[in-house]
């Protein structure tokens, strides 16, 4: 019997980081972070989101909710589930406010 290679599934997760003024019980509460310039093939590959206080102290992690989040003038409206918000310490450096991170 012939043996079959199935092709490698890669395990890596593509993290959206955004960095935000927002207040984020208010962004937790409606579950969303609106409006940002994200293109069409990160979409395919975000699963968590991160949701970062200006200050960079506090977060919201979530899921990635693709079939809810939607385009308005261009920009992503970034839907989530799961959210809670936790404590953390992180830099943005430079203007941009979205990051992606890829982990294994």
């Amino acid at each position: 019997m012939p043996v079959v290679q199935l092709p490698q599934i890669s395990m890596s997760k593509l993290i959206l980081q955004v960095r935000t003024n927002d207040n984020l019980l208010d962004l937790l509460a409606k579950s969303e972070s609106p409006v940002w310039v994200i293109s069409d093939d990160k979409v395919q590959q975000i699963t968590p989101i991160q949701v970062v206080n200006f200050a960079g102290i506090q977060m919201i992690e979530g899921v990635f909710d693709r079939n809810s989040s939607y385009r308005k003038d261009g920009r992503l409206i970034v839907k989530f589930l799961d959210g809670h918000i936790i404590n953390c310490s992180i830099q943005f450096d430079g203007q941009n406010p979205v990051r992606y991170i890829q982990e294994n």
